[in-house]
C-alpha cells in the first residue's frame, strides 16, 4: 500500500513539474519570436541601432547570402547606412537546448542602400543564447531562395 500511494505521489510530481516545464518552454518561444521580429527585424527597419546593440552579442556574425561574414559593428554600420528597410518574415520555429536555442525561419527584405535597390528572400537560422537572464543573438545564417 505504501509503494502505491508512494508511486502515485512521484508521479503527480513529475507530472506537474512537466505541465510547467511546458509553460516555461512556450513562454521562451514566445519571447525568442517577439525578440526576433521587434528586436531585430523592426530595429532594421526603424534604424533602431540601440534595440540591435541590445540583442545582438558582442561576438554576434552573419553568413550572408553571398557567404560574406559580417560581424556587429558592420551589421550596425550597414543598418545605420540603409534607407527604407522593410523585413518580413513568415512563421518561425523555436528549438530550445537549455540556454541556447535556434530560431529558423522565411524573410523578405526590400530596400535602399547607397541609393541602390536592394530585394533578398531566403531562410534564416539564428543561433541565440540567454546571458545573465537576457537572450542574445550570437550567430546568424541566411541562404537565398530562389
Amino acid at each position: 500500500m505504501w509503494r502505491g500511494l508512494l508511486l502515485t505521489m512521484l508521479l503527480a510530481v513529475f507530472a506537474s513539474a512537466g505541465a510547467g516545464q511546458d509553460s516555461d518552454r512556450r513562454d521562451i518561444e514566445g519571447k525568442l519570436v517577439a525578440l526576433e521580429k521587434a528586436g531585430k527585424l523592426q530595429a532594421i527597419q526603424l534604424n533602431d541601432l540601440k534595440m540591435l546593440n541590445e540583442v545582438l552579442d558582442e561576438n554576434f556574425i552573419l553568413v550572408d547570402q553571398d557567404g560574406s561574414l559580417l560581424n556587429k559593428a558592420q551589421i550596425l554600420a550597414y543598418v545605420q547606412k540603409a534607407t527604407s528597410m522593410k523585413y518580413l518574415t513568415g512563421e518561425m520555429t523555436v528549438h530550445l537546448h537549455a540556454s541556447t536555442a535556434i530560431v529558423t525561419g522565411e524573410y523578405r527584405l526590400n530596400g535602399i542602400l547607397a541609393g541602390r535597390r536592394i530585394e533578398q528572400r531566403g531562410r534564416f537560422v539564428d543561433t541565440w543564447i540567454e546571458k545573465e537572464g537576457k537572450w542574445l543573438a550570437i550567430a546568424s545564417v541566411s541562404i537565398p531562395l530562389t
